[in-house]
């Protein structure tokens, strides 16, 4: 046995060598064909085949994963002809492994304009001691990218390191020379690029310098020669290099302001043939752009999905359609793009504030607070950027010592932002400093004290600090700059509105409407309309309006306070007329939209549809507009399902949906509309076409439970509410949740589930209003109290909040019982049981008469209503009683 074993140990150790020697001469002969593959990629590479070098440089890698030449002589290639993107990727890979690599990705960042990750590339992989090649190559890098940043301190100590290595004289000087430009000291610069190439006519980046400079000042028979030279340094290969691109684009440029178009077509030609599918796609890509430009949105959106289909990877294509996305609202397509795509080292800021609003208005704050810090940290020189940042930062907690670094640090780089002030003046005053707010606001006003949205926030804080003879100082000292101008009128007439000096401010405003080249006709309008209704005289109050809309059509926010005193006049017919009128005049869709919403309230919808087109078309569908025909198509419906016509109403549903495919609200009125139909399978249709993701996930869920409920399975349809629950917390959701639990007689459960309402959803006007009442039904008053003035504060206009305030009151003989119940009834003049809170509350403070005249109308009423009687024979007891 013992020797059976001994040779099977041989007989293994036998095979073990054969397969180590084996593998020995295999790894051996891969070296060897490696380095062929390497040396042919370098004798493609200098007879101009980049194709053919990239593929022996690509064998090699295969063939010898760990040889950083390989991967070198490849990135080299891909940087050459542009392909930074697949130089990145490839080589983000190895660095860890090959740090000899960090040179190239380094460089392919710079290009993408990443240059701070180039720098930390380079930091966290320094070139060797005894690699002299890239030590230089990296330096030169260093020097460029923070060139590029703008760090001075940075870029002035590292030119000074590449300076004292060996032959660097020449590029060192090329590197100062682009340290001049950025500083804007063109004629520096430019002389020391032509000494230069005096020493070395070949130098090329010298060369094409000079002729982007040469063009720029329009010398253009300089720029020729410079750049014919660098043409002809370039190298001609089959794939075409981005330096050729650059030298062929620019004498293109110049020959074509010369007058030689024939010249200009020769090398046009060249750069077309070269790649003439990207060329193609470049001319549909600046089609989509000016379309964009032009607000033509969805003719945009085809153009760049066709653009997606062929080139799905392109940063720009994509970063534009997540742009044209975010333009009509799609804000998960917008968001999902930009994900993907934009880079927060790279990105404009105009992209960035996109995608952080989109993922505002989608309830995803932490995810946009993420973004943008990412962004100001990856470009914190880039004013707009931390502007944006440091003012979410404090739209989410109006203390944060972040978000007003921020805000300092971009103000500090652009001083022009002054309004970044009020912003800060807003924390000092949520942090109890109102000097240091009101020094903020002084210091903007300083600044730009011509500028209104300063001015009037300056002057209000200051009233709101008690500090009246200091703004009217401030007020003095700008009437005695600008004396008999349209503004100084208008803020001394705004001054004596404050103090409710209402003649005074009237024959203020007045007088600067008089004065010649007010071209700020509409603020003072507005304090004549604020003037009216403080006064109660609705009648000028509409003029004062109409005559603001009159100046700016396009003024939005001055038609809703114009219809509110149209409405309370019922003057619904004479606000028609006038907009009609100036629709007619106006090339703006804004007149249009308010006229379709106005005759849609009045139950002329015909009417409105016909206003809404032109609206629509005026606006060429811009996304605010689509939501208002959304809408109006949506109610209605509303009208049409009431009137029995489910098929017309199903149309209108379906318009609606069509402008908002992604938009959840308008596929629930569609499935509403089958299941009062009673066509079960097509709601269930409906349901299962939507697109689902993590923002429709709760909706989804709430509507298959709609379903189940239509179909009598009450349980399944209580188990999808509850999911939806968990998905994202709604109010539709925790109704149907509440109502199921009293369906089955679980009030206990019912009860506690409405705490949790409140806890998830502490906004809620239902959870708050059902403990309320909860509190009532158990005589718990001052809880009744909180709730009822808890859900006031998310509907101050309801009259049965008010109502039952106002009863809880009177139980807990709180004052403040009269003043909230006139305001019930005020809101409510027709109501029984609001006319008998009232008047009853009015008896019991000795005001019976006047309760005796609000409880007799509520007897009438609502006759037979033995608690009502009971008040009014009551009240006419204690009269006789007088």
């Amino acid at each position: 046995m013992v020797n059976s074993m001994k040779k099977i140990a041989q007989v293994a150790a036998l095979s073990l060598g054969i397969a180590l020697i084996g593998c020995g001469e295999d790894t051996s002969k891969n070296a060897e064909t490696a380095l062929r593959h390497q040396n042919s990629a370098k004798v493609y590479l200098q007879q101009g085949q980049l194709r053919a070098a990239m593929l022996e440089a690509r064998n090699a890698i295969q063939l010898a994963p760990e040889s950083a030449d390989a991967y070198i002589a490849l990135a080299r290639i891909l940087n050459d002809t542009g392909a930074y993107s697949s130089a990145i990727t490839m080589l983000n890979n190895v660095v860890e492994q090959i740090p000899e690599v960090a040179a190239e990705l380094a460089e392919a960042n710079i290009e993408i304009k990443k240059y701070r990750t180039a720098l930390d590339v380079m930091q966290n992989h320094p070139a060797p001691a005894d690699n002299a090649a890239l030590q230089y190559q990296q330096a030169y890098l260093t020097v460029k990218a923070n060139i590029a940043l703008g760090e001075k301190d940075a870029y002035t100590e590292a030119l000074t390191l590449f300076s004292a290595l060996p032959n660097s004289a020449l590029d060192a000087k090329y590197l100062e020379a682009n340290i001049l430009l950025a500083q804007g000291q063109t004629e520096p610069a430019i002389v020391i690029l032509n000494e230069i190439v005096a020493q070395d006519e070949k130098h090329l980046d010298a060369l094409v310098l000079l002729g982007n400079l040469s063009l720029y000042e329009n010398k253009l028979p300089a720029a020729e020669q410079y750049l014919t030279k660098a043409l002809a340094l370039v190298p001609n290969t089959d794939v075409i290099t981005v330096e050729r691109v650059k030298v062929l684009t620019q004498l293109t440029e110049v020959l074509i302001q010369q007058g030689r178009t024939s010249e200009a077509y020769t090398y046009q030609k060249l750069l077309a043939d070269a790649n003439p599918d990207r060329n193609v796609a470049q001319q549909k890509f600046n089609d989509a752009m000016e379309l964009y430009q032009q607000g033509k949105f969805a003719d945009a959106e085809k153009l760049l999905r066709e653009l997606r289909s062929d080139y799905p990877d392109d940063k720009n294509t994509a970063t534009l359609l997540g742009m044209v996305e975010f333009q009509q609202g799609a804000d998960q397509n917008a968001i999902d793009l930009f994900d993907q795509f934009i880079d927060p080292e790279t990105a404009a800021p105009s992209v960035i504030q996109a995608a952080a609003l989109a993922k505002f208005r989608s309830n995803q704050m932490d995810d946009a607070i993420v973004l943008l810090k990412n962004a100001a940290e990856r470009q914190p020189n880039n004013p707009s950027i931390l502007a944006t940042y440091g003012l979410a930062l404090l739209d989410q907690d109006p203390t944060s010592s972040d978000g007003a670094i921020a805000l300092e640090k971009s103000l500090a780089l652009e001083p022009k932002q002054q309004r970044i002030r009020i912003a800060l003046a807003k924390r000092y005053m949520a942090i109890d400093q109102p000097e240091q707010a009101i020094a903020q606001l002084q210091k903007a006003y300083e600044a730009q004290p011509m500028d209104l949205l300063v001015q009037q926030t300056y002057f209000k804080t200051l009233l709101a600090n008690g500090l009246d003879k200091r703004a009217e100082e401030v007020l003095k000292g700008f009437d005695h700059q600008h004396q008999g101008s349209p503004r100084s009128a208008f803020l001394q007439g705004w001054f004596a509105l404050y103090k409710k000096d209402y003649k005074t401010a009237e024959a203020l405003f007045e007088k600067a409407l008089s004065i010649k080249g007010n071209d700020e006709k509409q603020l003072s309008y507005a304090g004549l309309a604020q003037i009216y209704n403080e006064q109660d005289q609705p009648h000028k109050a509409v003029v004062a309006w109409q005559s603001i809309i009159e100046l700016d059509p396009a003024n939005l926010n001055s038609y809703r306070p114009w219809l509110a005193q149209i409405m309370r006049l019922n003057r619904a017919k004479e606000a028609v007329a006038f907009l009609e009128k100036l629709e007619s005049t106006s090339n703006h869709w804004q007149p249009s939209a308010v006229l379709a919403q106005l005759l849609s309230t009045e139950k002329q919808n015909q009417a409105a549809l016909v206003h809404l087109g032109r609206a629509l078309e005026k606006s060429n569908n811009a996304h605010n507009v689509q939501q208002i025909a959304a809408n109006l198509y949506t109610a209605y419906a509303g009208e049409l399902l009431a009137a029995d016509n489910t098929d017309e109403a199903r149309n209108y549903l379906l318009k609606a949906s069509a402008l908002f495919p992604n938009n959840i609200t308008y596929l629930a009125g569609l499935v509403e509309t089958e299941i009062a139909a009673g066509k079960i399978p097509e709601a269930q249709k409906l349901l299962d076409q939507f697109e689902r993701n993590t923002q429709s996930e709760s909706g989804l869920l709430y509507l298959q439970g709609m379903i189940r409920a239509a179909e009598g399975k009450s349980d399944e349809a209580f188990s999808f509410y509850q999911q939806s629950w968990v998905a994202k917390p709604t109010e539709l959701a925790a109704d149907s949740i509440y109502k199921h639990f009293i369906a089955v007689d679980k009030k206990q459960q019912a009860d506690a589930f409405v705490a949790e309402w409140l806890e998830k959803l502490p906004q809620s006007y239902r959870a708050s209003l059902l403990k309320a009442l909860d509190a009532q039904d158990k005589n718990d008053i001052p809880a009744a109290i909180e709730g009822y003035e808890r859900a006031l504060s998310n509907a101050p206009e309801s009259p049965v909040l008010l109502n039952n305030l106002a009863w809880s009151y009177y139980l807990e003989k709180d004052p403040r019982a009269e003043q909230v119940a006139k305001k019930a009834y005020e809101l409510a003049p027709n109501s029984p049981a609001i006319l008998d809170t009232y008047g009853w509350i009015l008896v019991e403070s000795g005001k019976v008469s006047e309760g005796i005249s609000y409880l007799e109308r509520a007897a009438n009423l609502a006759e037979g209503n033995a608690e009502i009687q009971q008040h009014l024979d009551e009240a006419r007891a204690r009269l006789k009683k007088q």
